[in-house]
């Protein structure tokens, strides 16, 4: 399971749980594309209730995206 919750203009709270597989990352990462799109001088709060290393096919799929996830990051401090 992979949540993320809009807390506040610049924040971003994400709770992980589980393992995530080829669909999950997919919905995830686009949700976290999409709640952080106007974001500025963001924050995380991550929370790892009980992690287990995603499939191959999930980390395949964060692969393809590396490019927008390097946008993302810079939108965070």
């Amino acid at each position: 399971m992979f949540k993320v919750i809009q807390n506040g203009k610049n924040r971003l709270d994400i709770e992980m749980s589980g393992k995530l597989d080829t669909e999950e990352m997919k919905i995830a990462l686009d949700e976290l594309l999409s709640k952080s799109e106007n974001i500025e001088n963001g924050k995380m709060l991550y929370e790892v209730v009980d992690y287990h290393l995603p499939s191959l096919g999930a980390i395949g799929i964060e692969f393809s995206r590396l490019p927008s996830m390097f946008g993302l990051i810079k939108k965070f401090n």
